[in-house]
């Protein structure tokens, strides 16, 4: 009986290290945008965290994580571009905020564009576009969607 229950020891141990393992390598190809210099204030601006975190993230051989944590982020007009070497899962918890002037997007015509990406996921999170700072809610006219076809 002894020596069975050093077999389920022996087991319990391995699934915990490879668990523990497979944990590790996740972590590591896990990309904070805080780390990158993202700052959660709502006010300033993280475009350029976010995209170094995207690029790493998209040059990782491994499957990747880009994290957005708790907090608002202000992203002016920025483009995630590929093609990457690996699966990317965008993890979103916290918003991602418009600018409040949306001249601050220039003349790009949008706001968050993924260009030439396959395999992604975009996860959880909150996109506050600031519809109310753009007149849309008091002029909904100024709302044009495609017609159906």
């Amino acid at each position: 009986m002894v020596h069975n229950g050093n077999k389920l020891v022996a087991a319990l141990l391995m699934f915990l290290s490879s668990f523990l393992l497979m944990r590790t390598s996740l972590a590591a190809n896990s990309y904070n945008v805080v780390n990158f210099g993202a700052k959660p204030d709502g006010r300033t601006d993280s475009t350029k965290a976010f995209l170094s975190a995207w690029q790493a993230a998209c040059r990782s051989a491994a499957r990747a994580t880009v994290m957005v944590p708790r907090g608002s982020f202000l992203l002016k007009s920025v483009e995630f571009r590929g093609p990457c070497r690996s699966r990317i899962t965008f993890q979103i918890d916290g918003t991602l905020v418009a600018p409040s002037d949306y001249r601050g997007l220039g003349n790009s015509g949008y706001w968050i564009l993924f260009v030439k990406v396959n395999r992604i996921s975009i996860n959880g999170g909150t996109l506050d576009a600031r519809g109310a700072s753009f007149g849309l809610v008091e002029n909904p006219e100024k709302v044009v969607l495609p017609e159906p076809e």
